[in-house]
């Protein structure tokens, strides 16, 4: 059942899809009018068109038929025009919806999705996918509408003449759900290599540098040969499919002209039809069949539709963060205390029932080799992940009782890559401080820091264009903005994943006492493998595999803590290579 679920699709996510993505009903109503108004002034074409072609030069039906066909392009114009808003807006809200998902997907949910592929579902996924979904919604009612009254007005003609249209209805239907499935699966194929693709490119864009570093330009172009491949082949099999639906579509509609020329003409010899009835009926047969093939067809067109908005419509029920109960619990102060804690990405254990206590105001440097816990432990006091076992608790209160926007506030994060979004400067020593900062505060903060003196090299001063990530900038000059930043945004408690991995000894010094001297008193997590920020701290919490194996001074460690001995040589030995 797993297996027909993937192939066929979800009707429960593609529903899910629809009521989270808020289309937008009132143009979508408005569109919908005119698609009536345009079908009910189809009804009349053909019995106007017979009126001219029976020969008739009277006046009043030429004055008829002329006003006919100006109001028929009015309305015609007015159909087309008004499905556009509607269709783009759904195209936007569709967007906003998955934006903001993304936005709140628990972040265990990343380490199986790659960041990357899951952004074209809102590049690619909920654009032409949007428009034909808004355009089936606008239009199968106006259909249905006139095929009841076009069937009405025929079957007035003659009862056989219905008959006909209905022959090769039972055939259409089958070869519509056979071909709704199998658009299902080409479509969805199609957009999933989309973000295969956009994925490698954004990854070895990100790259580059590690690409010539190798002289490895050879093999990335095969690989990004054999990326854009699968996309190929995929967008193949979907035009395949469309030729052999021409081709199908095509050979039943020749058949239904036949058998409706046929009954016609039989009808028209005997007498049972005027010559009049045969030319409106030929051309509503000619529109009938085409509506047919709609109605059916919006069955292909929704699975079409569904297959291209399968990986959006999954990622809108991925797992939330949870946020808590606002006001529930108050920190009483800024300690922050682990009992037992355990945790696991997925299979591998990160954590094992961890206890130890970071004093209020007081600066605890996570200590131990790669793998061992410590950049986990930042994560699970800001409940980026929710331990698995034990508590984590800020102030006495656990940290899962809090609402996640009263938690995280609470934080400044320094994290290692030192990261900045591109822009001018004074937008990244401002990101996510919510009140107003005057230039003269940012200036006064960053003297305060130091990175006063970098800022003072740019001419443009607070006006300088950052790009993203802030590679234009040297590791340290990173570190020092987003102190600057951490320092104006003035949190309760400052979270600092290896603040100083990647500076050389003379920007490790300044950055180390950027960190001190900046937030005196603050509660102060530092995550490091930095002996020289080991000794710094007020504490040192030793981890290996998950366990705390000592907790202590700097010295009390060195003195009486064989694996701490074995850790300082480990880093003292890497700060010797460098």
């Amino acid at each position: 059942m797993g297996v027909r679920k993937k192939e066929n699709g979800s009707w429960r996510e593609f529903g899910y899809y629809l009521k989270t993505v808020r289309l937008p009903w009132l143009w979508i109503a408005v569109a919908f009018i005119c698609s009536m108004l345009y079908n009910e002034v189809m009804l009349h074409l053909p019995s106007t068109t017979a009126g001219l072609l029976s020969g008739s030069l009277d006046n009043q039906v030429l004055m008829d038929a002329i006003c006919f066909y100006v109001f028929f392009t009015i309305v015609l114009c007015a159909d087309t025009a008004l499905r556009c808003p509607a269709q783009h807006l759904g195209v936007r809200n569709a967007r906003k919806a998955l934006w903001k998902r993304m936005l709140h997907i628990r972040m265990d949910y990343y380490d199986s999705h790659d960041p990357s592929e899951l952004m074209s579902t809102i590049t690619n996924d909920a654009s032409e996918s949007m428009k034909d979904l808004v355009r089936y919604i606008v239009a199968f009612i106006p259909d249905v509408y006139y095929t009841v009254r076009a069937l009405q007005m025929i079957s007035s003609y003659n009862i056989w003449l219905m008959v006909s249209i209905f022959m090769l209805l039972p055939l259409k239907f089958v070869y519509m759900v056979y071909l709704g499935r199998r658009k299902f699966r080409t479509q969805a194929g199609v957009y999933r290599e989309i973000g295969g693709l956009t994925a490698y490119l954004a990854e070895r864009v990100r790259g580059l540098s590690l690409i010539k570093t190798y002289t490895n330009e050879a093999q990335e172009l095969k690989n990004g040969e054999e990326a854009a491949k699968k996309l190929f082949d995929a967008n193949m099999r979907v035009k395949k499919l469309e030729c052999l639906d021409t081709a199908v579509s095509t050979m039943i509609g020749l058949a239904q002209n036949m058998i409706v020329m046929v009954f016609g003409v039989v009808l028209l010899q005997r007498g049972a039809i005027t010559m009049q009835q045969w030319v409106s009926f030929f051309m509503f047969s000619a529109t009938l069949s085409n509506t047919f093939t709609a109605l059916i067809g919006y069955w292909t067109g929704m699975k079409t539709v569904q297959g291209s908005l399968s990986r959006a419509a999954h990622m809108l029920m991925a797992p939330k963060e949870e946020e808590g109960e606002t006001g529930t619990e108050k920190p009483e102060h800024k300690g922050i205390t682990f009992e037992e804690v355990s945790f696991s990405y997925g299979d591998k254990p990160a954590l094992r029932e961890a206890s130890f206590t970071i004093p209020d105001g007081k600066a605890t440097a996570i200590v131990g080799l790669c793998g061992s816990g410590k950049t986990t432990s930042l994560n699970l006091i800001e409940r980026f992940y929710e331990a698995g076992g034990g508590r984590v608790i800020l102030g006495g209160a656990d940290v899962r009782k809090l609402s996640l926007k009263e938690l995280r506030e609470r934080f400044g994060y320094v994290q290692q890559g030192a990261e900045i979004f591109s822009g001018t400067l004074r937008e990244a020593l401002t990101y996510g401080i919510r009140r107003s900062v005057s230039d003269e505060e940012i200036l006064a903060a960053a003297s305060e820091s130091g990175f006063l003196e970098v800022m003072k090299r740019w001419e443009r001063g607070l006006d300088t264009m950052v790009s993203a990530g802030g590679v234009s900038m040297s590791g340290g000059q990173r570190q020092r903005l987003v102190l600057t930043r951490e320092f104006l945004r003035n949190a309760e408690v400052l979270l600092l994943d290896e603040p100083t991995s990647a500076l050389d000894a003379v920007a490790a010094k300044e950055v180390q006492d950027a960190v001190f001297g900046l937030f005196p008193g603050k509660t102060k997590v530092i995550v490091t493998h930095d002996p020289e920020l080991m000794k710094r701290a007020d504490q040192v919490v030793l981890l290996s595999g998950g366990a705390v194996l000592g907790c202590g001074t700097y010295e009390e460690l060195k003195a009486g803590c064989e694996h701490f001995q074995e850790l300082l040589s480990a880093c003292e030995g890497e700060v010797d290579v460098q």
